[in-house]
């Protein structure tokens, strides 16, 4: 009778481990609009396109977010990209998508310049572009225009890539600023 009655417990166990106690939230539907990239300002379009996938692809993970088909997203934008990266365009693309969250993002310009008049050789590094997303669950918009200016040793970038990390820290402040609210309410 005690092995029966521990049988029992065990399988009382298991099956209450199992089974959620909480009703759980479905994941956001992410929409993800294709970097925009000014091709005759930027040489490196498609790094910084692989870039920004991947930070997304790991920002957006499931089962808090789904990822929407990048092809799906890419047929509901013109093919010039979006022209405006206000509220009523994001929300237009979102309605179409039926998303709960857009992210769009361009890059307008990136560029150096050597400042050979200081004791060692610096760079003067330029980034410029506009980050937007429009959050549905908590009704946020957040734009910003990326305007990134630094001034770095040129022996620094032998080691490093300044034009990817700019890139990186740029956009994980912005997607930060997007989700900052999402995860308020979670709680």
């Amino acid at each position: 009778m005690k092995k029966f009655l521990t049988f029992l417990f065990a399988v009382a166990a298991v099956f209450l481990m199992n089974i959620s106690f909480f009703t759980t939230a479905e994941a956001a539907r992410v929409a993800i609009v294709p970097l925009q990239t000014d091709e005759k300002e930027v040489k490196r379009s498609s790094d910084f396109s692989s870039y920004y996938w991947d930070m997304m692809v790991e920002r957006f993970k499931y089962p808090d977010y789904e990822l929407m088909d990048d092809e799906k997203v890419a047929d509901l934008i013109p093919d010039k990209g979006l022209d405006s990266f206000d509220e009523a365009t994001l929300k237009a693309v979102l309605e179409k998508a039926d998303a709960e969250i857009i992210v769009a993002m361009r890059i307008d310009k990136v560029y150096d310049e050597a400042k050979n008049r200081l004791t060692e050789p610096h760079l003067l590094c330029h980034m410029k572009g506009e980050y937007a997303a429009y959050n549905r669950l908590t009704g946020k918009y957040y734009q910003k225009k990326i305007n990134y200016n630094e001034m770095i040793e040129e022996v620094l970038t032998i080691k490093t890539d300044w034009q990817q990390e700019a890139f990186a820290s740029t956009l994980r402040r912005c997607l930060n600023r997007t989700l900052e609210d999402n995860r308020k309410k979670k709680k």
